[in-house]
């Protein structure tokens, strides 16, 4: 149980840390402004711009749902295995 923890914790991080430097990078529009991180994403000019909004997008999104599978869907469907084959003997 505590490698699906670690694992998820390390998801968790991965996932922040590259939504926190893309969304840096490309979701703030000026340092004094209170909207960072969650502005919309400016058009991009180019491949790498879109690539990066990208990124941004799925390490949001990897930050969320890495946790929740491995600390939540893992063990349900462990247990509901474990019941199945309990209910079957």
């Amino acid at each position: 149980m505590a490698d699906e923890f670690i694992k998820g914790l390390a998801l968790s991080m991965v996932g922040a840390l590259g939504w926190f430097i893309f969304g840096g990078w490309y979701r703030t529009p000026g340092y004094y402004v209170i909207e960072q991180l969650t502005a919309a994403a400016p058009e991009p000019s180019n491949v790498y711009h879109a690539v990066g909004i990208f990124a941004g997008d799925v390490s949001y999104w990897l930050m969320l749902l890495g946790p929740f599978v491995y600390w939540v869907v893992i063990p349900a469907l462990r247990e509901l295995g474990r019941s199945a084959t309990a209910s079957a003997n």
